[in-house]
């Protein structure tokens, strides 16, 4: 849902807070969300003590007389009592007020964590299953552009599409607006691609992905990325892309699709299995 609010707004989409949430796996929010949970039951017990003790204190001054009790034990205690209890009355009263402000953030966020889940498995697959349906798109997904591309300097999550034609493909950055705008790194003109992963939190993988700057993931330790070198007007970029909707399994694919469809852009032969080639270029009709 976050994600269908704010992919329309290019200033939105750069905000951390927007980056952070969807840069979390569906266990690193599901998990956030249950530490939230419990924070809350072990706050309201504390605060049901509270609770309790002011309520029973209240009961028992309400219950002996002033003049009776003072008569035993002086008449300044119950003064000091008064002034405990109305601390007593004071902390419990603020312990419940911040309790039901708690409530309604664990509540709200809870609720946007069931709704953000379904709405992006639903709207946002539909989606990617609509661009890559398209006859000259092998692959789509959503990742997070980190940067590295001559013309995009802002940091923030897009459509990716390995695209083009059978000659000439091309891994295309999609920003979703009502007039989407695309930028294309051409897959000829890519000298290395590499995987990589974050070793801030974690080991690298068994896969030998070079390091990166992706932040990893909160609670598994690490995520992979792509990084994507090739030459434009004599000068060499490196576009690192990474956090994808499906995880760091589709890291890999597409590292491997990149690799295929370059290589069946080279000799003309398509890789083995289950595979989608481009479309052939279509060639102009030569005038008489």
């Amino acid at each position: 849902m976050l994600w269908s609010l704010t992919k329309w707004n290019h200033k939105l989409s750069t905000t951390r807070l927007v980056r952070w949430w969807l840069r979390m796996t569906v266990l690193d929010r599901f998990v956030l969300v249950a530490v939230c949970n419990f924070l809350f039951l072990v706050y309201s017990f504390f605060a049901f003590i509270l609770w309790l003790m002011n309520y029973g204190g209240r009961a028992l001054s309400g219950a002996m007389s002033d003049d009776l009790f003072s008569s035993f034990v002086g008449s300044a205690i119950p003064v000091g009592i008064r002034f405990v209890l109305g601390i007593l009355s004071f902390v419990s009263g603020v312990a419940v007020f911040f309790e039901f402000i708690f409530l309604i953030v664990v509540f709200g966020l809870s609720v946007f964590f069931i709704i953000d889940l379904v709405w992006d498995f639903l709207n946002t697959r539909k989606d990617l299953a609509n661009i890559a349906s398209k006859e000259d798109v092998i692959l789509a997904t959503r990742g997070e552009y980190v940067g590295g591309h001559p013309t995009l300097p802002h940091a923030r999550f897009v459509y990716l599409v390995i695209s083009g034609t059978q000659q000439s493909p091309y891994v295309g950055i999609i920003l979703p607006s009502f007039e989407p705008v695309i930028y294309k790194i051409p897959l000829i003109d890519i000298t290395n691609t590499k995987s990589g992963i974050d070793e801030k939190f974690g080991k690298p993988s068994i896969f030998n992905f070079s390091l990166t700057s992706i932040t990893p993931s909160m609670w598994k330790g690490s995520r992979s990325s792509i990084n994507i070198e090739y030459s434009l007007t004599g000068r060499k970029y490196i576009v690192e892309i990474g956090s994808f909707i499906r995880g760091n399994d589709e890291v890999q694919m597409w590292k491997n699709y990149l690799t295929c469809a370059r290589a069946e852009a080279d000799t003309g032969k398509k890789p083995y299995g289950q595979w989608k080639s481009l479309p052939e270029e279509k060639k102009k009709a030569s005038k008489k």
